[in-house]
């Protein structure tokens, strides 16, 4: 088959797929909405669980899911004393404040020991389970991006105590992991790229955990985060590593990227991730067992310079500059920090994402739900629109 063909079909797939959940929620909404339930207090509200808190995308999670009002919320971590751990806590501050008893903190969970896991999901309606390939330590990264023979095991061992631990408590009805896209065209057009060997892992998380009666919800999103501090991004708090990479940001003359100025990536926010796993909870009727792909816009490097110059009151100009891939390959051998980029980067530079939305109009339905958090706005939240020329 050709690629555009096979490209055409499996995004309309997507896009097909996503108008038929979002049209189920907006009908059981208005049907709710004619006979609007009373308003529950705090200790009966449904709870639900939140692995890997402190991370960046799972502590979206927890605060977009605490603006609901509709989940009391159980966010699960490690390692306490830490920076990450502090942002928890200010958070909790925050709620509690106005909301006592909505969220409540839980360290010491250890993602591979099913009794920690059991003892952690005690007493929850819903889960949300992140898998990843890295066994670190408050911060220190020890990634497999490169070993696939030791980090597999970590990911099949954290799956199974999961499942453990679901399974040992009755009340967890519902889970929601959140992935990479699913590759829709490799094995069916002879040019597709293969994907990391932790993304096709992941990807197999879902349907090897239905087939042991759990009812999963898979969130397929881009890999590529507004906000996350690696080379797409700017920094405006603590780097998360060390290297080079890590800390290129956007200035005058410089929009970083991996990718070539004119290829389209596909961005997500991670509060859009948190926002859309309330809406899977609240609608089970929808979205149990189903996987469905999300996206905040679809840019390339070209396009985000125009809109960071059009935007900034000061003419600065913004060249895109792309991050070398030699460079990166370079950097792997010294530092484990760049691992997932290079190899998302490989994979699509080699238009690997090429069946994913692919347009701003392809998320059209999503926002009639959620308007997503768009590239302007995350400029204006970093404050790219006052930088200043250089005298």
């Amino acid at each position: 088959m050709d690629r555009n063909i096979a490209v055409r079909l499996a995004q309309q797939a997507i896009k097909t797929k996503n108008k038929r959940l979002v049209d189920s929620v907006l009908a059981i909404k208005a049907e709710r909405d004619k006979s609007p339930a009373k308003e529950q207090s705090i200790d009966q509200l449904p709870m639900v669980a939140v692995t890997c808190s402190t991370g960046w995308e799972c502590y979206a999670v927890v605060e977009e899911l605490t603006k609901t009002r509709k989940f009391r919320v159980r966010a699960l971590f490690r390692t306490p004393g830490t920076s990450a751990a502090a942002r928890l806590e200010r958070l909790l501050e925050l709620t509690e404040a106005t909301h006592p008893g909505l969220l409540t903190l839980h360290s010491g969970v250890d993602m591979y020991s099913e009794e920690k896991l059991t003892e952690a999901f005690a007493g929850c309606s819903g889960v949300v389970l992140y898998v990843t390939a890295n066994s670190s330590k408050a911060g220190k990264i020890n990634n497999h991006g490169n070993d696939p023979v030791g980090g597999r095991p970590l990911v099949m061992k954290q799956i199974v105590a999961m499942i453990g631990a679901m399974k040992a408590n009755p009340s967890v009805k519902h889970a929601v992991t959140l992935v990479f896209p699913p590759d829709k065209v490799r094995g069916i057009v002879p040019d597709a790229p293969e994907a990391p060997w932790w993304i096709q892992q992941r990807l197999r998380v879902s349907d090897f955990m239905r087939g042991q009666g759990i009812n999963v919800t898979t969130i397929h999103r881009p890999a590529y985060y507004f906000g996350m501090h690696r080379v797409d991004y700017t920094a405006q708090e603590a780097f998360r590593g060390n290297s080079q990479m890590s800390k290129n940001m956007i200035k005058e003359n410089a929009m970083p990227g991996i990718m070539e100025p004119d290829f389209v990536v596909n961005w997500v926010d991670v509060r859009d991730v948190g926002k859309w796993v309330g809406t899977v909870f609240e609608y089970p009727e929808v979205f149990s067992n189903e996987d469905f792909s999300i996206a905040s816009t679809a840019l390339t490097g070209n396009q985000r310079v125009e809109m960071a110059e059009r935007m900034n009151r000061h003419g600065t100009k913004f060249g895109y500059k792309k991050f070398p891939r030699w460079l990166i390959r370079m950097l792997s051998i010294v530092t484990k920090e760049v691992i997932y980029p290079l190899r998302y980067t490989q994979w699509y530079n080699d238009k690997g994402n090429g069946y994913d939305f692919a347009s701003v109009e392809d998320l059209a339905d999503l926002e009639r739900i959620h308007p997503v958090w768009s590239f302007e706005k995350k400029l204006e939240d970093w404050g790219i629109n006052d930088i200043k020329p250089s005298k």
